[in-house]
């Protein structure tokens, strides 16, 4: 039987405790509780322990794989900034093959719409000059507005000669002035450039010295780039002159291209590869190129801009303009022959022509055109064409901003 107050009296340090007795018939003793509470006590507790070993273990296990995936893929971007670094070089240095959308080489590749800027000299002012057969060859597969500068007031735009009849559209700001040197736009680029172009031109040279002409460029560039800093700029490596007394000019032309990693278009090359380069200087106007040397350089440009020739169909007459011998005794090649003395030949044209032109359209609507607000002087370094066709006067002289 369970006598716990007796057993108490006789163990009074200890818990209370149960004894049987087998003849009694009584119930059996229950284990003491508080040895019962203490042992769930030690296994809660181990369990407890163990539950926050296997979180701990859980968390570390997380953080170690969070930072080893984090890690890897922070690798990753040196690896892609570094092709597009290497990529806008390429293009900015006219490396053939490059497909980068700043590639001068791939402005007329695409079926978009472009704006063109030529920043230049006398060499491309005027019609039949290449500038303007740059826009007729455009105007093969697009609709050209061409805007070149008034030349009774060249402070002011004339209005839009137009070329094509389809396709995407072609503007072109034709900033070419008789006597501009390579620093003339720097002061003018709101002017000469109203909108921002997907490409620009450089074609100084023939108003320039070698010494000075690097530094000039340098000054047209900055105010380019400060403007339109993403905008490909290309330079064009004159034709020659007389004689090629040009070469020193274009030399360090090119030089500078090379130091800026300009794309050039070495319009002098293509002249030597076709002839003679005095065949194509201008016995009206010596420091430009004749009709059919304008032409060429035209091509020159367009092909360098990613454009193609059209060929004419077999059985027609060649996509160039059918011209005379400009100069005397010098054969220019794909000219006709005169007999000495004698009159031309009979043929469909019996003079010499001037690369022909689309004017615009009597009716159309044409805004007013940009006007030049540069508090710069202009200074030519040679004076306008002489009326009289059979002398040209080259000189330095002081124009107003309104004078040619």
């Amino acid at each position: 039987m369970c006598t716990p107050d007796a057993d108490k009296r006789a163990h009074p340090q200890s818990g209370p405790q149960c004894t049987q007795s087998d003849q009694s018939g009584a119930q059996p003793c229950r284990p003491a509780r508080r040895l019962g509470h203490n042992v769930a006590m030690r296994r809660s507790r181990a369990t407890d322990v163990s539950l926050g070993l296997i979180a701990l273990l859980v968390n570390v296990a997380i953080v170690v794989a969070v930072v080893f995936f984090v890690g890897g893929r922070s690798e990753a971007p040196p690896e892609k900034s570094a092709a597009p670094s290497s990529a806008s070089t390429s293009t900015t240095s006219g490396t053939a093959g490059s497909a980068a959308p700043t590639d001068i080489s791939q402005v007329l590749t695409s079926d978009k719409d472009v704006v063109l800027a030529v920043l230049g000299d006398g060499t491309g002012d005027e019609d039949g000059e290449w500038v303007s057969v740059l826009a007729e060859l455009l105007g093969q597969s697009r609709e050209v507005s061409l805007r070149n500068l008034d030349p009774t007031d060249p402070t002011r735009y004339a209005k839009e000669r137009t070329y094509g009849e389809s396709g995407p559209t072609a503007v072109m700001w034709n900033g070419s002035r008789l006597g501009a040197n390579a620093s003339y736009a720097a002061e003018r680029l709101d002017f000469l450039v109203p909108e921002e172009p997907d490409a620009i031109l450089l074609n100084y040279g023939r108003d320039d010295k070698a010494s000075a002409i690097a530094a000039r460029l340098d000054t047209t560039l900055a105010a380019i780039k400060a403007k339109w800093p993403k905008t490909p700029v290309a330079v064009v490596l004159q034709a020659q002159n007389t004689d090629d007394q040009l070469a020193p000019v274009r030399e360090a032309t090119a030089e500078w291209a090379e130091v800026n990693k300009l794309t050039e278009i070495d319009v002098a090359g293509a002249f030597l590869r076709a002839g003679d380069p005095n065949s194509f200087v201008s016995i009206v106007d010596p420091p430009s190129v004749n009709s059919l040397g304008g032409r060429l350089w035209g091509e020159t440009v367009f092909t360098a801009l990613g454009g193609k020739l059209v060929e004419a169909p077999s059985g027609t007459a060649s996509s160039e303009p059918t011209l005379g011998v400009e100069t005397p005794g010098v054969a220019v090649p794909g000219a006709i022959s005169l007999p000495q003395g004698g009159a031309p030949p009979s043929s469909p044209t019996s003079s010499p022509t001037a690369v022909s032109t689309n004017p615009p359209p009597p009716d159309a609507t044409v805004t007013d055109p940009p006007q030049e607000t540069s508090p710069a002087t202009f200074t030519a370094t040679r004076m306008t064409r002489d009326p009289d066709p059979t002398t040209t006067t080259i000189a330095e002289a002081g124009l107003s901003a309104g004078a040619r």
